[in-house]
């Protein structure tokens, strides 16, 4: 069985044409549609000294705005502002 990461997924929003350049600079960093949860992420794997730690990096759209959440190893949001 192969391994497959539980956060990526290929699927994208369906979005107008004004909303596209915002979506392709997103794809361009490394985020992924979460179209479970109608947002965009991108995990990040920082090395420790027993192991390592991931964080998620969650873009959503919140009317006409975005905002940004960091959740943490344990699942608990340690960051969050609109972009």
């Amino acid at each position: 069985m192969a391994w497959r990461n539980p956060w990526y997924n290929d699927k994208e929003p369906e979005v107008d044409l004004s909303e596209k350049m915002q979506y392709d600079t997103l794809k361009e960093k490394g985020f992924h549609y979460n179209e479970d949860e109608d947002h965009w992420e991108r995990v990040w794997v920082v090395a420790t000294r027993d192991g390592s730690e991931r964080s998620k990096e969650v873009y959503k759209k919140d009317g006409e705005k975005w905002k940004v959440t960091m959740y943490g190893n344990t699942g608990e949001i340690f960051f969050e502002h609109e972009a």
